[in-house]
């Protein structure tokens, strides 16, 4: 079985973290994202009121997986916002630092693992313990839930997958077929100080009505939840 439930918002921003001055997003939610988004409905605390540098629910987050369907077709735009000018507060009150954003963002999540129960509990009573956003705090995230969703194997043969796809063994695309898709290094796993632990390819369209058409699976794990053919990402 796997937790299945949509997050949709005006607008979001994936803070690349290799970005100098201007805030650059990733085009999608990392799997980071979506661990510190499931913990934040759950109420996990992260434990940073004691230091701020923790993030203690990556303990509770181990064993769950993840797939992450798009919902919306990718749109960015881009903004200045005023910031306190802590450097140099004397010389010039605000400074002024480019943004890059998502807008109008929807997503499909389907989470399997130890959560789901928890998850379900939680969301099928229109609830959440901690704010949802989408990358940062301004970007709020609403929430739906959808159900839970059987898990089902599928043959063997060419397949079409709605969802994002994980970068695996021996995975073939048909690039034609697919009309297209794009690849992104996504941070996949951080420790409990916050710092990257794993990271990962994945490869995606940016057109939500266009499956990925994959000739050989490999190693991937790809499944039926639902109406819906996703690949999950490996386990936390």
């Amino acid at each position: 079985m796997a937790a299945v439930f949509e997050v949709r918002g005006g607008l979001a921003l994936f803070r690349k973290g290799y970005t100098t001055t201007s805030s650059v997003s990733f085009p999608l939610p990392p799997p980071t994202a979506l661990g510190g988004l499931v913990a934040a409905i759950l109420g996990i605390d992260s434990g940073a009121s004691a230091r701020g540098e923790q993030a203690l629910y990556w303990d509770h987050l181990a064993g769950n997986r993840v797939a992450l369907r798009i919902l919306e077709p990718l749109r960015y735009f881009r903004g200045s916002l005023n910031f306190w000018n802590v450097k140099d507060p004397q010389k010039n009150t605000h400074v002024q630092v480019k943004h890059q954003f998502l807008k109008n963002v929807g997503y499909r999540i389907y989470l399997e693992g130890p959560l789901e129960e928890p998850l379900e509990e939680i969301l099928s009573r229109g609830g959440f313990r901690y704010t949802p956003y989408l990358g940062v705090a301004y970007a709020l995230g609403d929430l739906r839930w959808i159900g839970r969703w059987p898990k089902e194997d599928l043959p063997t043969g060419p397949v079409q997958v709605s969802s994002v796809v994980p970068e695996a063994e021996d995975l073939v695309f048909d690039v034609l077929a697919s009309g297209g898709a794009f690849r992104e290094i996504l941070p996949y796993r951080m420790t409990r100080e916050r710092g990257l632990a794993d990271s990962l390819s994945v490869y995606f369209s940016p057109h939500p009505d266009q499956a990925l058409v994959l000739k050989e699976r490999g190693k991937a794990d790809v499944a039926r939840c639902g109406s819906d053919i996703v690949a999950f990402f490996p386990p936390w």
